[in-house]
């Protein structure tokens, strides 16, 4: 696990007005890395973007954990092919500069 800030899941929750069983939901289906200290449940802080995302695509479009999981999944399947593409073009303008 990460170091760093960790926040409560309980604080998260009551802020974002979402159950606690979501956010341990999205656990349970690999979105949020959760971290267990003294009975107590925090999230890192940098995984608050992605929840934050992901109670809004709930909320908004009533969208269940599993439907989340499939969209998180894409998501970095999305970002990790933009890197890819990113990485050939630098070596395509590379190339080119050669040529």
């Amino acid at each position: 696990m990460r170091s760093g800030k960790f926040i409560s899941v309980k604080t998260l929750c009551k802020h974002h007005k979402v159950e606690e069983t979501f956010v341990y939901a999205l656990y349970e289906y690999d979105v949020l890395e959760l971290k267990r200290e003294q009975e107590e449940l925090l999230l890192h802080e940098d995984a608050l973007p992605l929840l934050e995302k992901m109670v809004r695509l709930n909320k908004e479009l009533n969208i269940n954990p599993e439907g989340l999981q499939a969209i998180h999944l894409l998501l970095q399947r999305v970002q990790g092919l933009q890197e890819e593409l990113l990485v050939v073009k630098r070596r395509l303008d590379a190339f080119d500069e050669f040529i």
